[in-house]
């Protein structure tokens, strides 16, 4: 595996539940860096327009990446569109009756109510095994070949292997940490790990709201129900999920994902200005 070095540039993960704010702290990245006169590449955004990831030939003179798991292209698309999507009806008469009898929501209970037809398709470990290639290929085509030798590059993620050993133990709880970082994506991943860990941590009651009051993005994938993020809000602080970036000395940063989001932004400005104050001196 590739091993992250002094002489790399930093790399900032934003982790956290889904509507947690993520995308706001990771905007307020990109404002951060451009204030700073740094030239931005956006992997997400050439993603959807190529079909593919870029190189360094594609990526230029750029200081700054803006990337995200799953990606938008190759494996990342049959992640969002196949292998997370939901795929029930909720129009289903047999699903909908199911539903009804549940008192608590995850991803095994919800499985139980769907019929033949709308069934979850994929396990656990076949979803992490998925997300662990998605990974593979972002980091060996594109984050450690922009950051390897420059410290004065920069990337800011939206999520990482951190999510990998959130979610998908909450999908099959025979799922560990160690056999889920025995996949050569996530020990590439913790191999080459974060400088900077920013966890996110919203309440999942406004999380979901805020799901339920989005019109631009609507990812409707099998994980955004109340119950599924109320117990993956407590993952994400378990050592389950922390232990493997304190063990590679990752910096972990709390952000309070409740605030208004100018609010949030602010925070966020704030906090790079702090833990990146070196590399804003390069």
């Amino acid at each position: 595996m590739i091993t992250r070095q002094p002489t790399d540039g930093p790399l900032l993960v934003v982790e956290g539940i889904d509507g947690s704010g993520k995308s706001t702290i990771l905007k307020a990245c990109k404002d951060w860096a451009t204030e700073r006169g740094l030239k931005i590449f956006d992997v997400v955004e050439f993603s959807e327009r190529e079909h593919r990831l870029p190189d360094l030939k594609d990526i230029g003179d750029a200081q700054a990446l803006m990337a995200a798991e799953p990606c938008f292209c190759w494996t990342g698309d049959a992640i969002r569109q196949e292998i997370i999507a939901r795929h029930e009806d909720r129009e289903c008469v047999t699903c909908n009756a199911k539903r009804a009898t549940l008192e608590t929501a995850t991803p095994q209970t919800l499985h139980d109510t769907r019929c033949a037809l709308h069934d979850i398709r994929y396990t656990g470990l076949e979803t992490a095994e998925a997300f662990a290639l998605d990974r593979l290929v972002l980091f060996r085509r594109v984050i450690i070949p922009f950051l390897q030798n420059r410290p004065d590059r920069i990337v800011f993620k939206d999520r990482g292997v951190g999510s990998s050993l959130a979610y998908q133990p909450l999908q099959d709880a025979t799922l560990t940490t160690a056999r889920l970082l025995e996949l050569s994506g996530n020990a590439q991943s913790t191999a080459f790990a974060p400088t900077l860990l920013v966890l996110v941590r919203t309440e999942a009651a406004a999380a979901m709201a805020r799901l339920e009051g989005r019109t631009d993005k609507q990812d409707n994938v099998i994980f955004e129900e109340r119950g599924f993020q109320e117990r993956l809000a407590i993952r994400f602080l378990s050592d389950g999920v922390l232990g493997p970036f304190r063990q590679a000395g990752t910096d972990i940063v709390e952000l309070d994902g409740n605030l208004p989001m100018d609010a949030m932004a602010a925070a966020a400005q704030t906090m790079l200005s702090q833990k990146l104050a070196d590399f804003a001196k390069l």
